[in-house]
């Protein structure tokens, strides 16, 4: 049975790593569980899915791996998921309870002394203020005890609550692998995303920037590689302050930015694009740890406009063309892709 097991796996494996060679897919663990589900046919959606990527893109976008990945192979995430909500429902209910329970106590309490006061005022005699002493005391006594124990329930909710706040945090951190950490932008898987559902509905209307900072490894090697990353979130901000609101920006690799522009035609794109390299030229870039100003940063850009029917990966293909030829150029320059 366990060679038979083996086989089995052993020819989902042969027959999953053409398509992905074919296809060109990343050898990356997730794609291997979603490729190995594939070649297995036992779950037909997934096929689907897989199959409508295909003829729509051509292969398999990063992004729609994720999301098969986290829907059909990662079910032990969802059991995760229901486990913490009922976790916070628990401490919710026990919180509550604890709370009406100490309320219920003062407000007795509250009560006992608004008694005793209203009776000191009467001048009662030595029999009397004893009785009112025990009174008080026993009502005293059992308020503090409350106390306590709300006060240590609330210390062992407040555990639960950091612990589940820790596994929520690494939860969300699986989910956030579309965000670059340096900048806070869309990361390639973001990008992907972004451009994938603009496609669908581009008629000729949709832009797409490729905005490189000049001599990025020069700046690391003079300033430091410090300065270098400091100088990618700079620029990341500085972009996302001039772009219109219906761009998306991201950040591709290294100092390397793509910004998408819906109903935005070549010419408005390239005019965009020439403020950006104008702006960025203008500024007089200090280094915050050590004060230091740097010297002039330049980005180079390419700019291209979806033409037809063109796919994503066509649209890419043309806007590297149309950066490599502004870097052939020269630096500090913007160049468009018809």
């Amino acid at each position: 049975m366990f060679q038979k097991g083996i086989k089995q796996a052993n020819q989902r494996m042969r027959s999953a790593i053409p398509l992905m060679l074919k296809l060109n897919i990343p050898p990356t663990p997730e794609n291997y569980g979603i490729w190995y589900e594939y070649a297995s046919n036992s779950t037909p959606k997934l096929n689907q899915i897989v199959d409508k990527a295909i003829r729509r893109f051509g292969s398999l976008p990063s992004f729609v791996s994720s999301d098969l990945y986290r829907e059909f192979l990662l079910p032990v995430e969802a059991k995760k998921a229901k486990s913490h909500n009922q976790t916070l429902t628990t401490l919710s209910s026990t919180l509550g309870s604890d709370t009406q329970t100490a309320l219920t106590q003062l407000t007795a309490f509250s009560t006992k002394l608004t008694q005793v006061s209203a009776e000191l005022k009467q001048e009662p005699d030595n029999g009397q203020l004893e009785q009112l002493t025990v009174m008080l005391e026993q009502s005293a006594l059992e308020t503090n005890t409350v106390i306590k124990q709300y006060s240590q329930h609330l210390l062992e909710v407040q555990k639960e609550l950091a612990t589940l706040k820790v596994a929520l945090s690494k939860s969300s951190g699986k989910k956030s692998d579309e965000t670059d950490l340096l900048t806070s932008l869309a990361n390639v898987k973001g990008f992907e995303r972004y451009l994938f559902a603009f496609n669908q509905k581009a008629e000729d209307d949709l832009s797409l920037l490729l905005i490189d900072i000049d001599d990025l490894a020069g700046i690391n090697k003079e300033y430091g590689e410090k300065a270098g990353a400091a100088l990618i979130r700079y620029v990341g901000k500085l972009l996302q302050a001039k772009l219109p609101p219906h761009c998306v920006l991201a950040r591709i690799e290294g100092g390397r930015f793509a910004a998408l522009l819906k109903e935005t035609e070549l010419s408005d794109a390239t005019s965009l694009a020439n403020q950006l390299q104008d702006h960025v030229a203008s500024q007089k870039i200090r280094y915050k740890n050590t004060q230091t100003l740097l010297r002039q940063v330049t980005v180079t850009i390419g700019v291209v406009t979806v033409v037809g029917s063109e796919s994503p990966k066509q649209l890419i293909e043309r806007a590297q063309k149309s950066l490599n030829k502004s870097k052939r150029c020269r630096k500090n320059t913007v160049s468009h892709y018809e």
